[in-house]
């Protein structure tokens, strides 16, 4: 029987909820890529290897990134990714093929997966129809994984056209907008992965605040601690807004957050998104 491990990352659920139900159906194991990194190189056996995702500005959130170039698995493995986004899954699955391929690797076959937007509020958008279609493209993503099928299968492929132009576009924009969030001078010429880990300079902490910790317990990369009752970002972020969405006081405000929005996928126990830093400590 052909061993599965399924990597996820996510922030407020919509890629943990897809991770499992996957995990579940294909009997593989569940593992937070958080806790995959800690060492230099992640070795794994496994004959089939899913890899989950949000997408973030269009590409693939910087732990993703850091994943899979540190991935060593068998040449022979099936390796596939399911990036699940609100929009479009923009350059992600072409980013994570490169990264697999310069390390010898190859990515069998990617899948888009619209999930409700975590970001900012759509006022036309039902999240209800979205679970259910949600459910179909699991249906057929499973299906692919078992008859080894290769290729990519995006969820709306005249958005994901329409925008594969505008990668460069938006990637600047992308840059500007960290920029501003993070308080960093305008036209610095960071690049977008040296700005996301400073977006939580912008963070601010309302007197709301009970000093409670689930914000650090959250936080998928250990990137909070409770400092005289009150949370403290050490500027290692990875956007995902885990903190803020979760937060029972909503005292988390400013950064990418956008002002009265909050969102977290309904079946998600708040130990499914718990940091593997936090449980070791």
């Amino acid at each position: 029987m052909a061993r599965t491990e399924i990597y996820y990352f996510s922030g407020t659920g919509n890629s943990l909820a897809v991770a499992r139900a996957v995990a579940e159906r294909l009997g593989g194991d569940l593992i937070p890529i958080a806790s995959a990194i800690d060492g230099a190189v992640i070795e794994t056996e496994a004959d089939v290897i899913g890899i989950t995702f949000p997408v973030y500005y269009a590409n693939l959130p910087s732990i993703v990134r850091r994943f899979a170039e540190s991935l060593d698995s068998r040449d022979d493995a099936y390796v596939f990714a399911i990036a699940t986004y609100g929009g479009a899954a923009g350059a992600s699955l072409k980013t994570l093929g490169e990264l697999l391929r310069s390390r010898g690797k190859a990515l069998s076959a990617g899948f888009g997966t619209h999930m409700p937007q975590n970001a900012f509020r759509k006022p036309w958008e039902s999240k209800q129809a979205i679970y259910r279609r949600a459910e179909k493209r699991i249906d057929f993503v499973l299906r692919s994984v078992e008859t080894r099928r290769e290729g990519m299968f995006y969820s709306n492929p005249l958005l994901q056209s329409v925008l594969t132009p505008l990668e460069g576009w938006l990637r600047r924009m992308t840059a500007l907008h960290l920029e501003e969030v993070s308080n960093t001078p305008s036209r610095s010429g960071l690049r977008v992965e040296d700005l996301i880990p400073l977006a939580d300079c912008g963070f601010t902490v309302s007197d709301a605040c009970t000093g409670c910790g689930i914000c650090a317990r959250v936080c998928p990369v250990g990137n909070i601690e409770i400092v005289e009752g009150k949370p403290a970002w050490r500027n290692h972020c990875e956007n995902c807004l885990a903190c803020v969405n979760r937060c029972p006081a909503g005292a988390i405000h400013g950064g990418i957050a956008k002002s009265g929005y909050r969102y977290l996928y309904p079946a998600t126990a708040l130990q499914g998104v718990e940091s593997p830093h936090a449980r070791a400590g």
